[in-house]
Order: structure tokens, then C-alpha cells, then sequence
């Protein structure tokens, strides 16, 4: 399919936006079931949770546009996916597989947050208003969130042994 105008390509990238909001929800079940730190556990299950409403919220947007939600396939998605499952298997140790999904964390949310920022700037220059952009913020501010966690557990006094074992000196 070509496209063609602003318009289609925020169709498109909505719809990839899509793609990786749903596949998520299944990563961050796996890593809530994997992490050994409980508090990682819990805050992939809670982002699991919101990333639920986050699809319902693009669904939401999509129907503001007309639209049928399509999911499209994100390459970047799926590379940062590769790479996790790559290093879980070749991993062993509970605490270092936790430092994996704590980068595999951050590096996923940088990437929503640039691609909601690029949707914004779309919808803003589309004039497509409230009814697309607010879900999109929304998400894009629980993606800020997230985000938000994950770097300060990385800094957690929970994770100092953690790192100590991890990086002997």
C-alpha cells in the first residue's frame, strides 16, 4: 500500500503504534512471571495492565478517525524483542536475566515515547483533535511513567547488591 499523504502515514504509524502496544502485553506478562526482583515483577505487571487500556485507547483513536484498527508490524519492536529473548537464552543467572529486562524496559519506553511524540506532531499538524489526541497522550504519558520507574529501580537501594555482585571490583 502507498502512501501517499500525512494522513495515511499516521494511519500507518497508529497502526504500528498498535502492533506494538498489543505484543507487549504479552512480553511484560513474561517478564513479571521471569524477574526475580519483586518489585521489577510487580511493575511489569502493572504496566502489563496499562498497557490493556493503552490498546483500547488507540482503538479509541482509530474510531475517532474512521478507522478500523489495523495492526502493522514495527521492525524496531520486533528487533528489541529478538534481542531480549536472544539473551534470555543464552542467560542462566536470575540477577543478571533481571539487568537484561531492566534494559529491554528502558529501551522499549524510549521508543514509545519517541513514536507517540511523532504521532502527536502528526495529529497536531492534521488538526485531528481531542478525540485522537488525548488517548494518545495519555499513553504517551503512562509511557513517561514507566519509563520513570524502571530508571529509578535501576538506582534502587534494592539493586545495589545487585549491581555489587554483578560488577566485582
Amino acid at each position: 500500500m502507498a502512501i501517499d499523504t500525512v494522513h495515511q502515514l499516521f494511519v500507518h504509524k497508529l497502526g504500528q503504534q498498535y502492533y506494538v502496544e498489543r505484543e507487549l502485553i504479552d512480553t511484560l506478562d513474561e517478564m513479571a512471571l521471569n524477574a526475580s526482583n519483586d518489585r521489577m515483577s510487580r511493575g511489569f505487571a502493572d504496566h502489563r495492565d496499562e498497557t490493556r487500556t493503552q490498546v483500547e485507547r488507540i482503538e479509541d483513536a482509530f474510531d475517532a478517525l474512521g478507522e478500523r484498527p489495523e495492526a502493522r508490524e514495527d521492525p524496531v519492536l520486533d528487533a528489541l524483542e529478538t534481542e531480549r529473548r536472544t539473551l534470555e537464552d543464552q542467560i542462566t543467572d536470575d540477577d543478571l536475566l533481571d539487568m537484561v529486562y531492566l534494559n529491554a524496559g528502558m529501551m522499549t519506553e524510549r521508543v514509545e515515547m519517541t513514536a507517540y511524540e511523532g504521532l502527536s506532531m502528526l495529529a497536531t499538524e492534521l488538526e485531528l483533535g481531542n478525540d485522537v489526541q488525548t488517548p494518545l497522550e495519555a499513553n504517551y504519558d503512562e509511557e513517561k511513567s514507566a519509563y520513570r520507574e524502571l530508571d529509578t529501580l535501576s538506582t534502587a537501594s534494592e539493586m545495589k547488591s545487585l549491581w555489587d555482585r554483578l560488577t566485582p571490583s
